[in-house]
């Protein structure tokens, strides 16, 4: 029998989102023929819009009172089998939405939550487990394609592409200047001939332009604000990538890129959202509430690690099936 699905997607961050691609694609795999909604909002809108495993989407961008009742009736009458929340609602709306979309159970993983610490991915079995699907081996598994042929003409195949990331939502997940530029003139001298590719947005873009320029490495400023579609090729080209905890991160472990993670010491945030890729590593900070006091030097330490073995992994890659290989 077929069973509808609703999950809760409008908190606007694309790394949860990227996340929670392994709920989508192990419900998909255990019952092919089940219909899945997300509600979504800002970044996660085109996203989820462009997975062809998501059969509808509601957008819930800041709605009033008068909108939520309305978009809560009309939840309703789909007969929801299932809504999974991913946690206790804490807004009011959110809350009356719930209960006027009456679904057949509601998922919120309050036991899960309340358990010890887990990678994020783990909620997504979690979920499924309640929902009384077997979730098996869970991976990230972007249903877009990665596409831009503008990243393709810039970053031809066979050259390294070093991308790395220096913002975060807030700043105190941003690299300061100085790591900065010391962390791109480590890169340089360890890969003299690679493409050193900073990312930012149309906030970031004189920071990133200004540690480019002091780190005298000619690295390349890529801005990919609004272009989801460069981001995504960005993140699959890269032969590395060096981020702080963003969807940087869960992007390019979607596409089994090694990955450098920059993350605050705090016994958390490396535990919960950290790299999934085979070839991956963390580097802690000083401090437990930024990156303060990172060692530029563990960073670089890790790229050379991970570098040195990413060869013999290609070829192992090479000799599998594609079916075979990690999403």
């Amino acid at each position: 029998m077929s069973i509808k699905v609703l999950f809760f997607s409008h908190d606007g961050k694309l790394g949860d989102a990227v996340v929670n691609t392994a709920f989508v694609a192990a419900l998909r795999a255990a019952r092919p023929d089940c219909e899945i909604h997300a509600t979504v909002a800002g970044v996660t809108a085109p996203f989820w819009g462009a997975d062809p495993r998501i059969s509808k989407l509601w957008r819930v961008q800041r709605p009033g009172w008068r909108d939520t009742i309305r978009l809560a009736l009309a939840m309703r009458r789909e007969r929801y089998d299932y809504i999974i929340t991913w946690q206790r609602m804490r807004k009011e709306k959110n809350k009356l939405m719930l209960w006027l979309a009456r679904p057949g159970k509601v998922i919120d993983l309050q036991d899960y939550n309340a358990g010890p610490l887990q990678h994020k991915v783990a909620a997504c079995g979690a979920a499924l487990a309640q929902m009384g699907v077997a979730p098996g081996a869970l991976a990230y598994d972007i249903g877009l394609p990665s596409h831009c042929p503008e990243i393709d003409a810039t970053l031809p195949a066979g050259e390294e592409v070093v991308v790395i990331n220096l913002f975060a939502a807030d700043a105190e997940r941003n690299v300061g200047a100085p790591q900065a530029e010391e962390l791109l003139r480590g890169l340089r001298a360890q890969m003299p001939q690679a493409r050193l590719c900073l990312v930012c947005t149309d906030a970031t873009a004189q920071q990133a332009q200004a540690v480019a320029a002091a780190s005298g490495t000619s690295a390349e400023v890529v801005n990919c604000e609004g272009n989801l579609a460069r981001l995504l090729r960005l993140c699959e080209r890269a032969n590395m990538l060096i981020s702080p905890d963003t969807a940087l991160i869960h992007i390019a472990s979607a596409y089994d890129r090694p990955v450098v993670g920059i993350y605050q010491n705090n016994g958390v945030k490396s535990v919960q959202w950290g790299p999934r890729s085979r070839l991956s590593a963390c580097v802690l900070s000083a401090s437990k509430d930024s990156l303060s006091g990172f060692a530029v030097a563990d960073v670089l330490r890790e790229v050379r690690a991970l570098r040195d073995q990413a060869l013999p992994v290609a070829q192992q890659v090479s000799a599998v099936a594609p079916s075979e290989r990690l999403a």
